[in-house]
């Protein structure tokens, strides 16, 4: 048990305690709020753009920590999920872990004593290394790292592309700044054909019998099915940009289109291009998207937009005491 609540932007967090059975766990409360997007009726086709607008992420304080300290004790996280509390009343765990939290002298701030179950989440850490829980002590400091996800930006920005031509546009961030992209090169991808290349280099390897090899082709190929028919290419983009954000590119087909559910492996919706090298023309570093729509190998043209970027989030680390 800890007991220890943090004020930070005007919101309140409570470090609950720490448990140990196959695991240990760290427990923080963490304020809840479902995105405004999901609150509002539904309104329209669900395609892909209204899909991904739908997707933002819950702004969720502890669950990317890398590190916790108590004391000197430093213990490394090894995965972390959060459960929003209004879905965990009838949950037998999450309500015996209180109880169990309270018998062993934990006591409810006032604060918390006010709020509402469907305002809060449970977020818990697991934590790597510990035979025995640390003892802790009041007024014993805690130490945690924070290494936050990228986030995620909704751009919308249009942009026309053409296959084996360079362009050059603008847009402007969150932060009110001008960044530039740069797309160096457009080619269209035989993702057949890759596939065929990395299933021989893999037989080459030696390194799989042949029934994982069998199995992996298998599903390779149904994956392909189902996502670019054979005769049909993807759409490779290498660009740089002026800031080091992560863009992604999609078809204007692909956001109005409506998403399907398919059966197998989706190791080809997260295709991300790789570039030969490490620095583009403009001296910035060169990065790569797939647009994955299905693609005539004789498109020219491609009506597409800078949907989205992600920012680095940095490292960050707090003591409570």
């Amino acid at each position: 048990m800890i007991g220890k609540t943090i004020e930070r932007d005007n919101k309140k967090y409570h470090i609950l305690g720490m448990t140990l059975s196959e695991e240990a766990k760290l427990y923080i409360i963490e304020p809840y709020g479902e995105p405004e997007n999901r609150r509002k009726p539904p309104r329209g086709i669900k395609n892909h753009r209204r899909s991904q607008k739908e997707n933002d992420e819950n702004s969720c304080v502890y669950l990317h920590c890398s590190e916790v300290c108590l004391g000197t004790e430093k213990m490394q996280v090894q995965g972390a999920n959060g459960n929003p509390m209004g879905f965990s009343s009838s949950d037998y765990g999450t309500v015996q872990l209180f109880f169990d939290m309270m018998s062993a002298g934990w006591q409810v701030p006032q604060w918390l004593e006010n709020e509402e179950w469907d305002c809060l989440q449970l977020t818990n850490l697991t934590l790597s290394g510990l035979e025995k829980l640390p003892v802790y002590s009041p007024g014993m400091p805690i130490t945690i790292t924070h290494r936050p996800a990228p986030v995620k930006h909704i751009l919308e920005r249009p942009v026309t592309l053409h296959t084996g031509k360079k362009r050059s546009f603008s847009f402007t961030d969150h932060h009110g700044d001008e960044v530039w992209c740069h797309i160096n090169k457009v080619t269209l991808i035989d993702v057949w054909k890759d596939t065929e290349e990395q299933l021989r280099s893999l037989a080459t390897a030696e390194k799989f019998s042949p029934e994982q090899l069998a199995q992996m082709k298998e599903h390779s190929y149904k994956a392909l099915e189902q996502n670019c028919p054979a005769g049909m290419c993807y759409a490779g983009i290498e660009y740089e940009c002026s800031k080091d954000f992560i863009l992604t590119f999609y078809t204007r087909e692909y956001l109005k289109s409506r998403p399907e559910t398919h059966h197998g492996s989706s190791y080809f919706l997260l295709m991300r291009l790789k570039p030969d090298q490490e620095t583009g023309i403009h001296g910035l570093p060169l990065k790569g998207c797939v647009m994955q729509t299905p693609l005539s190998p004789d498109t020219a043209k491609i009506s597409a937009e800078l949907f989205l970027y992600h920012e680095k989030a940095d490292a960050w680390t707090e003591t409570v005491y």
